[in-house]
């Protein structure tokens, strides 16, 4: 096969019709696919400005969203060409307008199943390093301060809440059912008797389910019905010194009841996987509490190879699915 790169392009050189990806998880090879069906595959490796992505989806036939990018309607809508935007994971909804995308008839798909356990894995080190609090820990251990240690507790004598029974939650729960011994509630608009059964969770009512447990792990996707979901009254309602993980989105708990939680104590520690994205007043208090009563990473929690790669498979195929047949199994936009 004569095929070229440069410049962030993969093709060959007969090729006519452009496929985007953008962000830097994607293997060049598990791209072959795409070039070997006639397309040619750029790839910068930059965040893309909206003028930047304007422009370079005026003309392309499919668009993988791998990076932090925004696909906004004034983006959709320059699209004359699209067919299909796959995205890179699980939360589309944080990145792509899908309701724009329906609109000028160019599907959204996304990778259900392919991260569940590295996004559980790191749920579940994000508890353990919570509870016993390895971070701040070894901060202070770093800092040439210890003695200020105090007891934690075991992860079999804590009451585990989840908010939501999907893939991930359904491996979290597994994950401290099986090999803690953790007692498991959890929440989620539809219940799931069989997972109730077979891991021996019990469901409870959302509010019933901030006040019985003893750490509430928020595993929801990010919308409009979910922003804000955890607040003030929900926050005061909690166990004394509670800990809350959080590997969806920060904005599903509001920051000024998280700061007000924090620096009270009604909740003792936290851990986000990526805080809030848009400026607000409690940033910068938020951030000063770290790593005394908060820790941060930086939405890594499916940056594994496995996590990675699996994704990335799953985009291709969708996007070769889209453009040959018009259909795919992991449309979630209705289209």
């Amino acid at each position: 096969m004569n095929c070229s790169k440069k410049f962030g392009i993969i093709s060959k050189t007969t090729m006519t019709k452009k496929i985007l990806i953008t962000g830097t998880s994607v293997r060049s090879e598990l791209l072959n696919p795409l070039v070997e069906a006639g397309y040619t595959v750029e790839n910068p490796t930059h965040l893309l400005t909206e003028g930047e992505l304007k422009d370079i989806l005026k003309n392309a036939s499919a668009y993988l969203l791998g990076g932090d990018e925004l696909a906004t309607r004034n983006v959709i809508s320059a699209a004359k060409e699209l067919k299909i935007i796959a995205f890179l994971g699980m939360g589309y909804q944080s990145f792509i307008d899908a309701a724009a995308a329906k609109e000028f008839g160019i599907a959204v798909t996304n990778t259900p199943g392919t991260l569940s356990n590295s996004v559980a894995e790191f749920t579940v080190g994000l508890l353990l390093s919570s509870t016993r609090r390895l971070f701040l820990y070894a901060s202070e251990y770093a800092a040439g301060r210890t003695g200020g240690e105090e007891k934690q507790r075991d992860l079999p004598s804590l009451h585990v809440g989840i908010i939501g029974l999907g893939g991930i939650g359904t491996r979290i729960a597994e994950i401290l059912r099986n090999g803690f011994g953790s007692k498991v509630s959890y929440y989620s608009r539809t219940r799931k008797p069989h997972e109730e059964q077979r891991l021996d969770v019990s469901y409870l009512p959302f509010e019933q389910l901030n006040k019985q447990v003893d750490v509430l792990v928020v595993m929801t996707p990010l919308s409009e019905e979910t922003k804000g979901l955890i607040g003030q009254t929900q926050i005061s309602s909690f166990k004394k010194g509670m800990i809350l993980i959080n590997t969806a989105r920060a904005e599903i708990v509001d920051p000024a009841a998280l700061l007000a939680g924090l620096e009270t104590g009604q909740i003792g520690y936290a851990a986000f996987d990526g805080l809030y994205e848009k400026p607000n007043e409690s940033m910068e208090k938020l951030k000063a509490l770290i790593p005394a009563k908060l820790m941060v990473t930086g939405h890594i929690a499916s940056l594994t190879h496995e996590a990675r790669d699996g994704m990335a498979k799953k985009a291709v195929r969708s996007i070769l699915n889209i453009l040959k047949t018009g259909r795919d199994e992991y449309i979630v936009n209705g289209l």
